[in-house]
């Protein structure tokens, strides 16, 4: 009973991450997201585990003087209504699962576990799209558009790589080996440009970083081999979006999809609004009013007249017009913690054998983080849950590395 609460959590971090419910599409009536959170929150208080005190947490406090900047942006901004759903979605909900996560994952076997759950959160996406698409055909499925999934399998791929090298289990190998092949595979099938991008910063980031107690020719033989795959079911249509990455980065107005002159768009606002920004979730209401008010000049007026972007493409720039500066800068804070936290661990376990596995767990979502923020830089992503899930684990993982002793060891 007492690991209840725990399985319960890993359930709904599959929900939340690799949404069952838009592959299989019966389920979503049942409301599984609200099924799972109900289960762990009555589990946990029927199970009586009060976990440890969290409010002292740095995570914490960064988590919610983020939402509280956000509540006090809401009355200035262009639609409350929509600021006040956000709260409930995002502050809330989002809020009561990272609570859990602070709550019930206090073991090194626990974040293994976890960890677990979100990589099989991407293999089931991949499977998913490799099994109702042709290659040369964009795909994305339910919540999720071709780039948004593009990034969830960018995300879930290091974790799966570093299964595959630190277990000693030849089955758990290969499922970790054909999971990251079919996630490769899978994000040829998005035709992401913005994936692709994600892919580059993570293998270079890969061959660059020093992972504990594996050696660098077993990495370098696994990326070749993926590498690889990934080139053999390369299409031509996947080639030609990817030349236009140069297109896009080269034409200030007209290159690509237009991002570029969306971004020069997004500053205007952002430098009308410093401080409290245009209110959570308000940014296709404010781009939509500055078009219809011809309020942006020269040939940012022409570039987008009578097309309303709905978002702003790029995870920073969102919060930074939503939520002004200081938005910005609790939103960076809370990046720039969880990667020196996962780094400070993996520094700290080549001192320390004890706790070698969960070095090399922490350098696999150290390896998430980067691929994530990769493909945010070309995506609204602002409020995605892993973002701040990868903040309170690398907490955890922090507070246990200083204690050595309590890490336990997982089951491959």
């Amino acid at each position: 009973m007492t690991n209840f609460p725990y399985y319960m959590l890993c359930m709904w971090t599959v929900v939340i991450v690799g949404r069952p419910q838009d592959i299989f599409t019966f389920l979503e009536p049942l409301n599984i997201g609200d099924i799972a959170a109900g289960l762990t929150t009555i589990s946990y208080f029927w199970a009586g585990q009060h976990g440890p005190a969290m409010r002292h947490y740095p995570e914490t406090r960064l988590f919610f003087v983020f939402v509280g900047y956000a509540i006090l942006c809401i009355p200035f901004g262009y639609y409350p209504g929509r600021g006040v759903e956000f709260l409930i979605y995002f502050g809330v909900k989002t809020g009561l699962y990272l609570w859990f996560i602070a709550k019930l994952v206090t073991t090194e076997e626990r974040i293994q576990g976890l960890a677990k759950a979100i990589m099989l959160s991407g293999f089931l996406m991949a499977v998913s799209v490799l099994s109702k698409t042709a290659l040369g055909e964009r795909m994305g499925i339910g919540a999720y558009d071709p780039n948004d999934l593009a990034l969830l399998l960018v995300t879930t791929l290091p974790i799966a790589v570093m299964q595959c090298l630190s277990s000693t289990k030849w089955y758990w190998k290969t499922i970790c080996f054909l999971g990251s092949a079919f996630n490769l595979i899978a994000i040829i099938a998005t035709q992401s440009r913005g994936g692709f991008l994600g892919l580059v910063a993570l293998g270079a980031f890969m061959l660059s970083v020093k992972i504990p107690r594996i050696s660098r020719q077993k990495l370098l033989i696994l990326l070749t081999v993926l590498a690889f795959v990934f080139l053999a079911y390369l299409g031509a249509d996947y080639k030609d979006r990817i030349v236009t990455i140069l297109e896009e980065s080269t034409s200030d107005v007209t290159g690509g999809s237009g991002r570029i002159g969306l971004w020069r768009q997004c500053l205007v606002i952002a430098k009308d609004h410093p401080i409290l920004g245009v209110g959570p979730d308000a940014f296709s209401t404010a781009f939509g009013d500055y078009l219809e008010k011809d309020k942006f000049e020269g040939e940012l007026a022409a570039e987008e007249r009578g097309h309303k972007w709905q978002t702003a493409h790029n995870a920073f720039l969102l919060v930074l017009i939503e939520m002004g500066i200081p938005g910005l800068l609790i939103f960076v804070a809370i990046i720039i913690r969880s990667y020196r936290n996962l780094n400070t661990v993996r520094t700290l376990s080549f001192q320390h054998d004890a706790i070698t596995n969960l070095g090399i767990q922490a350098t696999g979502l150290q390896m998430a983080l980067i691929g994530f923020l990769a493909c945010a830089l070309f995506l609204s992503q602002s409020y995605s849950p892993l973002i701040y899930l990868f903040c309170f684990l690398s907490g955890t993982m922090l507070r246990i590395s200083s204690t050595p002793k309590q890490a336990e060891t997982p089951n491959y």
